[in-house]
């Protein structure tokens, strides 16, 4: 059986990938930062009385598109966190254990309050469900250390056309897709990008991106892929009781 490690393991752990400037565990440490959104002083406060109604409340309008993370916060979730970084960022830290001892976390920021400049030209392309999600719940959820296996932080979204994709012109033009209006927004830690294809006159359609495939991306539906990796990437963490 499994236990919540405490405080001091889980600094140990974070201080390998990050600087945490706080660790705020209980809502009366969190209500100390003015900045710390008041929704996370409410998750906090029910972990304390061991509830995650108000947790699970948040999350339910995306239970629908993405029931991996459904089955994450009502089976593997151990413990929430509030950090703040020394760069001033705020994360809420989901943690969760695989073989009963390894300490892994996702985190999730604070909801976004500005589309960045170069996204506006896209944004309402993007599925409503989805900017739900960064302005109301988080910008950006995913696996910690590497910053991967779910929607990354909007600072973080690039365009097929950046350079780190190296796609030159004339793979440009043979592509089916136009690379200036597709938008990677879900690395999965190989290589490959989940992306949005910003055209046409409804909502972004989902594209795969592979590193090892470059000139063939892959037309896929956005919301069952977006799960698909979540729930295969958490396949090994440790459940309740377990």
């Amino acid at each position: 059986m499994t236990t919540t490690p405490d405080k001091n393991a889980v600094l140990n752990e974070l201080q390998q990938f990050v600087q945490p400037a706080a660790l705020m565990a209980t809502p009366a440490e969190a209500e100390a930062d003015p900045a710390v959104p008041v929704q996370w002083l409410r998750f906090l406060d029910e972990q304390e009385h061991g509830r995650r109604l108000a947790l699970l409340t948040e999350w339910s309008d995306f239970a629908a598109e993405w029931p991996s993370v459904q089955d994450f916060l009502r089976t593997m979730l151990k413990r929430l966190y509030v950090m703040r970084e020394q760069d001033d960022t705020l994360s809420l830290l989901y943690l969760y254990t695989v073989g009963g001892k390894d300490l892994n976390f996702f985190r999730g920021r604070a909801p976004m309050t500005n589309v960045p400049e170069r996204l506006r030209p896209i944004w309402d392309w993007v599925p409503a469900k989805f900017r739900d999600f960064y302005t109301q719940l988080h910008d950006g959820w995913t696996f910690l250390p590497a910053n991967s296996m779910g929607p990354l932080p909007v600072e973080d979204w690039a365009f097929l056309s950046d350079d780190k994709f190296d796609i030159d012109d004339d793979t440009a033009r043979r592509l089916p897709i136009d690379i200036s209006r597709t938008v990677a927004v879900f690395h999965n830690g190989a290589g490959d990008y989940l992306c949005l294809n910003c055209v046409g006159n409804g909502e972004a359609t989902g594209v795969i991106w592979w590193h090892e495939d470059p000139e063939n991306p892959e037309q896929v539906d956005f919301w069952g892929v977006l799960d698909a990796w979540v729930g295969i990437f958490l396949e090994e963490a440790d459940r309740h009781g377990a």
